[in-house]
């Protein structure tokens, strides 16, 4: 028995004790996220609701055992080797929301393309242009999350967050917020709440009709149909040749498109994903990330950053 499975045995009976929800050795993490890639947690929970959640968290925590928080598992790549410590996913004890005129509060284990189509057939506008965006309100929150110019701290009001066992609010302006990055530490997001706008007839079908287009642009330039992370790397900050660049257009122009190491390819629809064609590894990603990040460099003198979370590499956990 490998040491982290050591680990889960003799912690079994305990969290078994403490969590409703469900509980499991072992569980193989490719099937909890969208690339489809990753080996083993030693500890898997679904929490039941919302205490049960907060239980989870406790058992770990007090016992400090390394664990991470899972939505959909969305923008994220695992290790071959899984996880060492505990996975707990949001999406059975974290999914209540309510829209009240223009507040609205989310659950972090909220689908935001949910919360997306929601809010705006309620006529509220601020995060329509995020339906499509696979990943949970919680994530979101954390990486302030965006696209076609919408991001999420635009409209935030409020987090509530976990920390040291209590609960507790904070406001966009104790965070260091960025782009891509929402400023928080080992905080846990609970639950959030927004403010959007009211929006008139006339332009609640303004932004239909760019939602529509969204939607068709998405379907010709990404690659839906294979399992994938999403956009792996973040655009970079400054402009190349007195260009703005993005990251996809930098790939694109390395020839990069097409390009594969094992079972991982570029996509050739959109420079900035990489595909599993049906067998990659996160050795196989891994190896093409650091193709793409050295020829970027070598060309244009920029050094790509992830967008994407790696769980697992080198025995840490991250976000």
């Amino acid at each position: 028995m490998s040491e982290g499975g050591g680990l889960a045995m003799l912690n079994m009976q305990e969290l078994l004790s403490l969590v409703k929800g469900r509980v499991a050795i072992g569980e193989e993490m490719r099937e909890h996220t969208s690339f489809r890639i990753g080996g083993p947690a030693d500890f898997f929970i679904e929490p039941m609701d919302r205490q049960d959640f907060i239980r989870a968290v406790g058992f770990f925590t007090s016992r400090r055992i390394p664990f991470v928080i899972l939505g959909r598992g969305s923008n994220i790549l695992v290790h071959d080797e899984g996880i060492r410590g505990g996975v707990i996913m949001t999406g059975t004890a974290l999914q209540q929301f309510s829209i009240k005129k223009q507040q609205v509060e989310a659950d972090a284990g909220v689908s935001v393309s949910l919360l997306a189509e929601k809010t705006f057939s309620s006529s509220l506008g601020g995060i329509e242009l995020l339906q499509g965006i696979p990943g949970t309100v919680g994530g979101a929150v954390r990486m302030n999350a965006g696209a076609w110019g919408q991001e999420i701290f635009q409209v935030l009001s409020w987090v509530e967050v976990l920390r040291g066992g209590r609960t507790s609010v904070l406001y966009p302006d104790e965070l260091e917020y960025g782009y891509r990055q929402g400023g928080f530490g080992s905080e846990i997001v609970l639950r959030a709440g927004f403010r959007l706008k009211r929006l008139s007839e006339r332009e609640h079908a303004e932004r239909s009709r760019r939602v529509q287009e969204i939607r068709l642009q998405r379907a010709r330039t990404q690659p839906l149909s294979f399992p994938n992370a999403g956009s792996v790397f973040k655009n970079p900050e400054r402009s190349i040749g007195g260009e703005s660049l993005s990251a996809g257009a930098l790939i694109d122009r390395c020839g990069l498109k097409g390009y594969s190491c094992g079972g991982a390819l570029v996509s050739e629809l959109h420079g900035n994903f990489i595909v599993n064609t049906g067998s990659a590894s996160a050795a196989d990603v891994m190896k093409l990330v650091e193709v793409i990040r050295n020829r970027v460099a070598e060309r244009f003198g920029v050094v790509l950053e992830l967008e994407i979370g790696l769980l697992g590499f080198d025995g840490v956990i991250c976000r």
